[in-house]
């Protein structure tokens, strides 16, 4: 929960929270089990005045200190939480398959954007005057969203929600409705020539699934802001009002080793596409490459060989710089063959992702291989890719064949996620199968363990008994430390 919704001004000591504690703090063992998912070992008491106290786990650094809540956010964070498991449950992440399993219009929306919102006029008892298109009106469909509640705006009002913002957003933008019909469920968004497509989907399911009370003036002015297109880039050299001499590194190149693609909005280049083989400020360069506005070069492909650092990258590779390239760090490189990267052999065509360190975050084998004992599964998909923790030990895998860890067996193909120490925290079949004798379902949410190897979460594959009691397939249950059934979730 949000530190500014604690009534305590600062974060409750140990001994702060134990002096609460035994001064008569009523355990609430329903509501700590509810909150398990979202806050692991953490546990509940009631205090007197209609106030909550919460006492973090060891798992988030802050173990044994805790905060207070009034009754009203506590609960509501109650909600929230069994809302998200509901919702991760029913395979609804995301704006767009949250609002799908609602709409009853689904892509036809846009031919009833009129109808919408006049039954929402309606719905609220407002007139055209108060729900005018205008970012204040927005306050006012958000007092009502709070009012009648978000699980009843969800199952009522979705598509009249995503209509009327889609109208404030529209006169915003000077933009029109569409529909991407390419997406596996098609969706209605809006086009406007100064904007990325912007999605009145995305600031309606944001307000109806956030913690915070519903602000969907504030959700709103966010998405107009992060869609609007750079000051500008111009799509076509031809449109553009003006042109720039280039600066920085790129005024060193003759005018005719290259053509221009795209400018800023001030007429300097952005990007280029080199008629040849060219030197960009020491680096071998063909094909496309980007420039900052100040002429300093962001990302290329190499035309041959090149070192950045302490790695060598082949030729084809195209790099990206985190910010500029006196800086020197790289952001991501597109491999253009197979090779090695710290060690690792590494397939073509694949992203390496760094972070600003400049350790490895992310990247592709080019073949199976064994890592920190691991057995790591190769290839392009971007399920197959390893990630790494900061510190540089494996984070996650898909094993590449049958592989023993905390004392069980996981068949090939079993995605695997290690904590910073190297200890198993979850796993995801692809196939449902057994753990304990327990039938558990493929796929996410996955298999999750204690730091001690004991189950802490899983899903039935099928009806089965579990600790002297049945329980239907697809039922959640969570487990504490030392092997106890805490928390079911049917």
């Amino acid at each position: 929960m949000a530190r500014k919704r604690t009534l305590n001004e600062r974060r409750l000591t140990r001994r702060q929270v134990q002096e609460l504690i035994s001064s008569g703090a009523r355990p609430r063992p329903d509501l700590t089990a509810a909150l398990d998912s979202a806050l692991p070992q953490s546990r509940v008491y009631e205090l007197g005045g209609d106030r909550y106290l919460m006492v973090f786990g060891e798992l988030s650094g802050l173990g044994g200190k805790g905060d207070v809540y009034s009754g009203d956010d506590f609960r509501r964070f109650v909600r929230w939480t069994a809302k998200v498991d509901e919702d991760a449950r029913h395979g609804r992440q995301g704006s767009v398959r949250h609002w799908a399993y609602y709409s009853p219009l689904k892509d036809r929306l846009t031919s009833n954007i009129d109808a919408l919102v006049a039954q929402l006029r309606s719905a609220m008892s407002r007139t055209a005057d108060d729900l005018d298109f205008s970012y204040e009106s927005l306050d006012v469909v958000s007092e009502y969203v709070e009012a009648i509640g978000v699980e009843r705006a969800q199952q009522e009002l979705y598509d009249h929600l995503v209509a009327y913002v889609g109208e404030v957003l529209r006169a915003r933008i000077h933009g029109r409705w569409e529909v991407r019909g390419d997406h596996p469920q098609p969706y209605p968004y809006l086009v406007g020539a100064k904007h990325d497509p912007t999605m009145p989907i995305n600031v309606v399911w944001q307000e109806l699934s956030g913690l915070a009370p519903a602000n969907l003036r504030t959700a709103a002015a966010n998405e107009v802001r992060r869609t609007r297109k750079l000051p500008g880039f111009v799509a076509d050299v031809a449109t553009s009002v003006q042109t720039a001499a280039p600066r920085g590194v790129l005024a060193t190149l003759p005018a005719n080793a290259y053509e221009v693609k795209k400018r800023w909005a001030d007429g300097r280049p952005w990007l280029v596409t080199f008629k040849r083989d060219v030197e960009v400020a020491g680096i071998p360069c063909r094909g496309e490459a980007g420039f900052g506005r100040h002429g300093d070069l962001i990302g290329a492909t190499l035309s041959h060989e090149w070192v950045f650092g302490t790695r060598r990258f082949t030729a084809n590779s195209c790099f990206l710089y985190c910010f500029r390239r006196e800086d020197g760090r790289l952001n991501n490189v597109t491999l253009g063959a197979d090779q090695e990267v710290d060690g690792l052999p590494c397939l073509g065509g694949t992203l390496v992702w760094f972070r600003l360190n400049q350790s490895v975050s992310s990247l592709h084998l080019a073949s199976d291989l064994d890592v920190e004992g691991i057995p790591c599964a190769s290839g392009k998909n971007l399920l197959l890719a390893l990630n790494f923790h900061p510190n540089g030990r494996l984070a996650a895998a898909v094993l590449a064949r049958e592989h023993v860890l905390v004392g069980r067996t996981f068949p090939r193909g079993t995605h695997v996620s290690l904590d910073g120490k190297g200890r198993l925290v979850s796993v995801a079949f692809p196939e449902d199968g057994d753990i304990d004798g327990i039938p558990v379902k493929a796929g996410a949410p996955g298999l999750a363990f204690h730091d001690n190897g004991r189950l802490r979460e899983l899903r039935l594959a099928r009806s089965h008994s579990v600790l002297g009691r049945r329980y239907d397939a697809g039922t959640l249950l969570r487990f504490d430390r030392d092997g106890r059934l805490i928390y079911v979730q049917p």
